[in-house]
């Protein structure tokens, strides 16, 4: 199985989640719908009808996301352009006021490591030299447009499946389906485990079909778990979450 790994960081992200509008609240891990909007943003993929989530899905695509920093977190007021009445114009006529100061929370200084594999190799290879060129097709972000962010491809090569029931030091999250055996989780002192719901997988008009639960640590120490499902390509070990 090929494989494309990359570190992907920035000043600042925000991912809301799925369940809230209007609670400006941030994921601590990037989501893996968040990974497809990302992946399309590198290669071009055009965002019409969301023609790049159909493409990825249909080409089978699969993620692994992990932190490489510990997690911080800052709220921030953030002044939002107001345009309630389907309007914006900066005079009087829009009695609401011409902004709307909105506190986000955000994360702060965050490196992510990700990990894609697909059955279109065209794409996958294209992935891989745009990442080590640094020829993106769009500007890349953590969530919301403004938050640029920066991708560094670490390797890309044959991953390897992992077999046994043993505990493994993790580079990513695990789904807490694929955790199986006794005790699966190696509880220490040294991480701080943190468990996060993401939507695993989008229906017609952004509706969620499938979701997935995800366990890490935020503290930027590996997870060590005993799972069914795990990989290996050079150093890393790593899992898919959206893996079925």
């Amino acid at each position: 199985m090929k494989c494309v790994c990359f570190k992907l960081k920035g000043d600042y992200g925000h991912f809301k989640p799925y369940y809230t509008t209007s609670s400006p609240v941030t994921y601590s891990l990037m989501p893996p719908t968040a990974v497809y909007g990302l992946l399309g943003a590198i290669l071009g993929l055009s965002k019409e009808d969301n023609s790049y989530y159909r493409q990825l899905d249909n080409a089978g695509l699969k993620i692994g996301i992990g932190l490489l920093t510990p997690l911080r977190k800052a709220a921030m007021s953030t002044n939002l352009v107001n345009t309630k009445g389907n309007f914006w114009v900066p005079t009087g006529r829009n009695t609401n006021g011409m902004r709307s100061p909105t506190r986000y929370e955000y994360v702060v200084g965050q490196e992510y490591i990700i990990f894609v594999t697909m059955s279109a190799d065209n794409l996958l290879m294209e992935l891989a030299d745009r990442l080590k060129e640094h020829k993106f097709f769009y500007n890349i972000s953590l969530g919301l447009a403004g938050l640029l962010a920066e991708a560094e491809l670490l390797c890309f090569g044959e991953a390897q499946k992992l077999s046994g029931n043993e505990y493994r030091e993790l580079d990513t999250a695990i789904s807490i389906k694929d955790l199986e055996g006794e005790n699966p989780i190696e509880i220490t002192g040294k991480v701080q485990y943190c468990r996060e719901r993401y939507v695993k997988r989008f229906g017609d008009n952004r509706i969620p079909m499938e979701y997935v639960d995800a366990l890490f640590s935020t503290n930027g120490k590996k997870i060590k778990v005993k799972c069914r499902k795990v990989y290996k390509l050079q150093k890393y070990v790593f899992a898919f979450l959206n893996d079925d």
